[in-house]
């Protein structure tokens, strides 16, 4: 198998940001041109001829997952398009597989999320009882995640009858996970998706998050985040005027401060290592806020998670100032990125 391929890439996102990627990578201000575009699925082309594992692809931080397009396949049996798929990409020379599907609705319609696909680990499941009787010992997952530097083959699910076949190298950790969703653990007694987000968030930024550190989050209610933080063992406080669920308020970990974040002196968060922030405003007050509150001379914030809202899919055009505002506050690791669990919002994270 002939590792060159055209230059024809996908990118996965959230419904509803295709427009914004489209026109950020497209002729004239990128190379790309148009191709097959569904919601939550864009591919581009363009006149180059990349490897299939190479690294050099476009990226955006609404960019869910990328890769390099190797085939469409059409039918309405499994078996048959399984066979086909391996007897044309069998040769080639990846080492996992990550089967998964494109957003069906707006994450936390009707209780979906991405990533938990009944489609994916069925089809996964087939795959590796082909591969088995191949005598391939590589192996298809609709949810497990590999480290940097794996060649991934990717098997996309538009339609239950049209398959995407694409491969990528790992680069990064989101890279590793299947359509750039981490499978966040979801508890029976969950709060709210806020815990979804912060889990997501912590697993993308790297931010270790450790038994008794002291976090802060301004907008806590009703607590979904301090839920989770209060899972990893640290020492929460909310702040929010409107009350808390009571398994985050009773717990022993909590301390509540019921007010706005305006309220509260900014001496008072010197004891704090991180920051978390998911309040329903403009990203230029979050950062207003936080700004205050990180520049004051006792402050020792390590880490900030920052949910930074979106009025329009156009104001993704303002996050490399949002970065480079976050930076001269003295954050030398500042990044963005759309979460799969984000809605029409972002996740800013920053490190000292």
């Amino acid at each position: 198998m002939n590792n060159q391929t055209s230059s024809f890439i996908y990118f996965a996102c959230q419904q509803g940001a295709e427009k914004t990627i489209k026109s950020s990578l497209c002729e004239p201000v990128g190379p790309y041109r148009l191709a097959y575009s569904q919601k939550g699925f864009v591919t581009l082309k363009s006149n180059l001829s990349t490897p299939a594992w190479s690294k050099a692809l476009p990226t955006h931080p609404l960019v869910r997952s990328h890769g390099h397009v190797l085939g469409k396949f059409d039918g309405d049996v499994a078996e048959p398009l399984i066979d086909k798929i391996l007897s044309e990409f069998g040769s080639l020379d990846w080492e996992h597989m990550h089967v998964w599907q494109r957003d069906i609705a707006i994450p936390g319609w009707n209780g979906f999320e991405p990533g938990r696909s009944a489609l994916a680990a069925f089809l996964s499941e087939k795959f590796n009882e082909a591969l088995q009787s191949r005598g391939d010992s590589r192996r298809a997952s609709s949810e497990k995640q590999h480290p940097e530097d794996s060649r991934i083959i990717e098997i996309i699910i538009d339609e239950p009858n049209r398959w995407w076949v694409a491969a990528h190298m790992v680069s990064n950790r989101e890279e590793g996970w299947p359509g750039g969703v981490y499978a966040v653990p979801i508890p029976e007694d969950m709060i709210s998706r806020a815990y979804l987000k912060l889990a997501e968030a912590i697993a993308w930024s790297g931010i270790e998050v450790r038994a008794g550190d002291r976090v802060v989050e301004i907008g806590s209610s009703p607590g979904g985040a301090c839920q989770y933080l209060l899972d990893l063992g640290a020492k929460v406080t909310g702040i929010d005027p409107a009350e808390m669920d009571p398994m985050v308020s009773d717990h022993p970990g909590f301390t509540h401060w019921r007010a706005r974040s305006i309220q509260v002196k900014r001496k008072d968060f010197a004891p704090f290592r991180f920051l978390i922030c998911d309040a329903n405003v403009a990203p230029n007050y979050t950062l207003d806020t936080i700004e205050a509150i990180v520049t004051y001379p006792t402050s020792k914030m390590e880490g900030l998670i920052l949910t930074m809202k979106l009025a329009s899919w156009d104001q993704a055009d303002r996050i490399p100032d949002h970065l480079e505002r976050v930076r001269k506050w003295g954050f030398s690791k500042v990044e963005a990125r759309q979460l799969a669990h984000n809605r029409k919002e972002y996740c800013l994270t920053a490190l000292r």
